[in-house]
């Protein structure tokens, strides 16, 4: 339910499009905050559905149809005692960090793969966070040079310490990984399975 919280926030401001909405979170956090349409239009029609949000058709004589968005009274109602913390926490937010990550779910069975292979995925993972860490580090820069809202620039700072701890996190993956393929089969076999056991 956060996501819909989120799109409400970003329609207290004005009324706005689908697609405006999504711009507007991406120029905010870059495009890593990673809302898509298959979140946006979901949640959009929840908050319509709790009556929260109306949606305005506006005809366009060259272009499709546009649907306008605009929070109602109770929808401000609601964003506030969410802001203000009283609503509960959705059971999405309680879950544990390995559940939202497929990576991880992955590599916990790394060791049924060779090596190589286990660390190529690495590598590709690793190349991946440090793009979107420095594109974090280029969104916080033109923050800090603007006079934007302090609590948002410290969001996107969150965003880039929390990209770099995986990228060091991942860059140790990839040393066991690589350590593993240079070690001799019976040896490294031997240690996948102390491993499994609980041996030393």
């Amino acid at each position: 339910m956060s996501v819909a919280y989120t799109i409400l926030g970003v329609l207290m401001d004005a009324p706005a499009h689908g697609y405006s909405i999504r711009k507007q979170l991406e120029e905010t956090f870059s495009k890593d905050l990673g809302l898509n349409d298959g979140q946006l239009y979901p949640a959009l029609a929840k908050l319509e559905s709790l009556g929260w949000i109306e949606k305005e058709v506006v005809e366009q004589q060259r272009s499709p149809t546009k649907h306008l968005y605009r929070v109602t009274v109770k929808g401000r109602a609601a964003f506030r005692r969410w802001l203000e913390g009283e609503e509960p926490v959705g059971t999405r937010e309680r879950q544990s960090f390995f559940w939202r990550d497929e990576f991880l779910q992955r590599a916990n069975f790394f060791a049924r793969l060779g090596a190589a292979e286990a660390a190529a995925q690495i590598r590709a993972r690793l190349g991946q966070t440090e793009a979107r860490a420095a594109r974090l580090e280029a969104r916080c820069a033109e923050q800090r040079a603007g006079e934007g809202d302090p609590y948002r620039r410290m969001i996107v700072e969150y965003g880039v310490r929390l990209q770099r701890m995986r990228q060091g996190w991942l860059e140790e993956l990839l040393a066991r990984a690589t350590e593993q393929s240079t070690e001799p089969r019976g040896l490294a076999s031997a240690r996948t399975l102390a491993l499994k056991f609980g041996g030393p």
